[in-house]
Parts: C-alpha cells; sequence; structure tokens
C-alpha cells in the first residue's frame, strides 16, 4: 500500500514549486515495472493533491500492470474548511479524525467525488493521512460504499505534539478484521468495512501498559515497547524478512495470513522525502524491495490488491 503524494523535501513539505516526479518517474518508471516483475499488485492510495493534477492523472490512466487506486485524505487540502488553496511549500499536519463528524464526513466524501470525477469511478480503499482516523471516520467510509480501511497501525499509540488527543492502536489486532461499530481495535465479524491493519511487530509480547491518571481519570496510555515495521528504510532487508516470517509463524493457525507493507511514492526519488537523499540511498532502498519480492516468491506469498481482502474475507 503505498501512499501518493506529491513531491516533498526532507520535512515532508511539499515541493516549491509543485511537481510530481513521484508520480511520473517515481511509479510510472520505477515502482509499477518493479511490481510487474515480480508479479506485485500495489494499492496506490492517492491524495486530492496529485487528484488535481492532470498530468497525474494522465499517467495513472495510462499505467501499465495490475494495481488498485483508492484514497489518501490529507484534510487541511480540501473543503469544507479547507485551510489552503495554492498547496506548494505547506505540509500536511491536520488529523482527520479530530474535526467535527459533519466537516470529517463531508471532507472524505469530496475526495470521493474527486477521485470518481478525475478517474472515473468510486475508490473502494482508503488510507486517513498520518494514520489519523477515528470512529467517525470508519462511519463516514462506510456511509459512502468504502470496503476497505488501511489506517491503523498496531502496537502504536499516536500521543506527539500535533495531535489533540492520543490516537492509540496500541491493542489493535495485527491481521484484517471488520471493524466493530463502537471500537477501532474491536471485531465485528458481521461488520461491512475490512480494517486491514500496516503490519507492525513489537518485540514484547505483553505488552505493559502504564495508565496515566489526572482528574480520578484515565487519560491515555504509554507505549512502552519497541515497533518494527514492513516498510523499507524503517527497517533494514533482515528485519523485513523476520517480521514476514514470524507474521506468518505468529498466525500459522488462520486460513489467510495478510503483510502489509506502506511506504510513499516520493521514496524512490533522491531528495523528494526525509528518507533517500542520494542515488546511492534510491538503489539501496529498491534492491530491499527486490529482496523482499524475491523472498514473497520463495514463499509462495501471494500479491493481491487490498479491496480484494474485502471478499476473501468476507467470504
Amino acid at each position: 500500500t503505498i501512499d501518493v503524494e506529491p513531491d516533498c523535501s526532507s520535512t515532508w513539505h511539499y515541493s516549491d514549486p509543485l511537481t510530481f516526479r513521484g508520480v511520473s518517474e517515481g511509479i510510472a518508471q520505477i515502482l509499477q515495472p518493479l511490481f510487474n516483475k515480480y508479479g506485485i499488485i500495489p494499492t496506490y492510495l492517492i491524495n486530492n493533491v496529485v487528484l488535481e493534477d492532470e498530468s497525474s492523472m494522465k499517467t495513472f490512466l495510462h499505467l501499465q500492470g495490475k494495481y488498485e487506486l483508492g484514497a489518501h485524505l490529507h484534510p487541511e487540502f480540501i473543503l469544507p474548511d479547507k485551510k489552503y488553496e495554492t498547496y506548494a511549500g505547506r505540509k500536511g499536519v491536520a488529523n482527520s479524525c479530530f474535526y467535527p463528524p459533519a466537516i470529517e464526513f463531508e471532507k472524505i466524501r469530496n475526495i470521493t467525488l474527486l477521485f470518481e470525477r478525475m478517474l472515473g469511478y468510486r475508490p473502494t480503499a482508503f488510507r486517513a493521512g498520518r494514520y489519523s482516523a477515528g470512529l467517525n471516520s470508519m462511519r463516514s467510509l462506510r456511509q459512502l460504499g468504502y470496503l476497505v480501511d488501511t489506517s491503523i497501525t498496531p502496537h502504536v499509540c499516536w500521543n506527539d505534539a500535533s495531535r489533540e488527543k492520543p490516537v492509540d492502536f496500541s491493542l489493535a489486532p495485527e491481521q484484517p478484521y471488520f471493524l466493530d461499530h463502537e471500537s477501532l481495535v474491536r471485531e465485528d465479524k458481521s461488520g461491512s468495512l475490512l480494517e486491514v491493519p500496516i503490519s507492525i511487530m513489537t518485540k514484547r509480547r505483553n505488552i505493559f501498559r502504564e495508565m496515566i491518571v489526572s482528574g480520578g481519570g484515565l487519560r491515555h496510555p504509554l507505549r512502552s515497547h519497541k515497533t518494527w515495521w514492513l516498510r523499507p528504510y524503517y527497517s533494514s532487508t533482515p528485519q523485513l524478512l523476520n517480521i514476514a516470517r514470524r507474521f506468518i509463524s505468529d498466525h500459522q493457525g488462520r486460513d489467510k495470513a495478510v503483510l502489509n507493507m506502506m511506504f510513499h511514492n516520493v521514496e524512490v526519488i533522491p531528495g523528494l522525502s526525509p528518507y533517500s537523499h542520494t542515488n546511492k540511498d534510491c538503489r539501496v532502498y529498491l534492491r530491499q524491495l527486490e529482496d523482499f519480492f524475491i523472498f514473497c516468491r520463495q514463499e509462495n506469498i501471494q500479491s493481491v490488491a487490498i479491496s480484494d481482502l474485502y471478499h476473501v474475507f468476507k467470504k
């Protein structure tokens, strides 16, 4: 699952002037050919800044190979309560789940309609920018006909200064589950929206959760354990393979186990993200991807578009 953004800087600010090499080169010339080589079916989750760029839409409309296109919301860039009219030099820092429910619904609705207008059909897969999904986000997705969300990061509680309050996914399941209407981390097998969490593992199997008590009530949990992400750059190649092996081992009793790797399209071109600064960095990054895809082929791990998982798990 790949978050599709305009070209960025080392601080995630959008380029100024606004450019889209991460789409025209990063996806069309680098990533999709690599995916085609190994039979990988990516899901590109596109934000509205990219959706509004006609040249990027032409790239996707003519992209060769198998893939899925979905939506990715950074809420300050879209109506209502749109913060920026021009996007160059801006950075997505807002959290969708903290908008009033009616405003958040309209933002998700507007990116859905924009996607449909630019690409000719409605998306069925979604990821909230900055993983800032809440219960209302999920209600909005159900109402708008989405099948899959992939915003949740198991073992992680987001509790930095940029968030109005903690976004706690630390108890979320590692494997796909149909979301309960009243909890982001509880399964309801009769549910209509499938959550496909990002594949993250923790070293500690029994997580100790310290609770801060304030004013007679529990405020928020603190993370007290280290996490490893199925994500290039965040994890070395041996770590990526170890994460995959442990997921397969831990969930071997299930009919199917899912590995959900995530990254951004701009990470494969030098200087367009905080991660790959040089051509050498990009070669190492792409080598990580290729090594992981070779491992998948050797282990008979099948790649599917993320919305296809809805039908697999519903069955």
